[in-house]
């Protein structure tokens, strides 16, 4: 029965001290939660989309990234990463349409992998990974990117909810990933984002390459990317109104 009490006072301890950290950075930095740097130049953007087996989304996806209104962006590079469905030649389908489309493949090998190739051949300053079943918002890009001028930012993630969100299932998880999008920006204000979600989110190619890129061991890429990139002496900011 003492060890039940105990461990009753210990998760209490643990929840009111948590409770009481959140409140205490939501108040000090309310007036900048949903702020966005302004944007003082156009740093050249690659895109990155890892892909399996996606020929429902691939098309989609790739719509939205060229939709967007951020003036650097250089290329999209799609990595087919051993597909079995027509994802690879929809992919491909679509460079007649946009000249600045690249669409690789190679055998199975996992999304680490598939980043890591992409990043050989990526151009740009920047570099975005994007889930083949992802849609940015238009402006997206341009909210995200002003963080850069902090040449100490090493990954910028933005908030990402469900596309769906018609049954009551849709509409909780909606509200689950905007809670877990404003506790990441809160973290941010004590350097403790811990991931940077491959679902979208930014790099600066210097940090990615610093810390060689994903790690294909590791089941969780964006945690283990996102904790290297920190240890390594690099910031992680959060852009919440993307």
């Amino acid at each position: 029965m003492q060890v039940i009490t105990g461990i009753y006072f210990f998760y209490m301890f643990v929840s009111i001290y948590f409770l009481i950290l959140v409140v205490t950075l939501y108040l000090q930095n309310r007036k900048d939660i949903f702020f966005s740097p302004q944007i003082t130049r156009n740093y050249t953007l690659s895109v990155v989309i890892p892909a399996w087996n996606e020929e429902k989304t691939i098309a989609s996806t790739i719509e939205h990234i060229f939709a967007s209104d951020y003036k650097g962006l250089l290329e999209v590079l799609v990595v087919d990463d051993g597909s079995t469905d027509n994802t690879f030649k929809i992919a491909k389908s679509l460079t007649k349409r946009y000249k600045n489309l690249i669409v690789f493949t190679k055998s199975n090998s996992g999304k680490a992998n598939s980043v890591n190739y992409a990043l050989k051949h990526a151009k740009g300053e920047l570099v975005s990974v994007i889930d083949a079943d992802s849609f940015p918002e238009k402006s997206a890009f341009s909210k995200m990117i002003g963080y850069f001028d902090d040449l100490q930012v090493g990954a910028v993630t933005a908030t990402c909810t469900p596309k769906n969100r018609n049954t009551l299932l849709e509409k909780l998880q909606t509200i689950e990933y905007k809670i877990i999008a404003f506790s990441r920006k809160l973290l941010e204000y004590i350097e403790s984002i811990y991931v940077a979600p491959g679902s979208l989110s930014i790099y600066r190619k210097k940090a990615l390459l610093a810390i060689g890129g994903f790690d294909p061991k590791n089941i969780t890429e964006d945690i283990e990317s996102t904790w290297h990139i920190l240890s390594e002496g690099w910031k992680v900011r959060m852009c919440l109104s993307a």
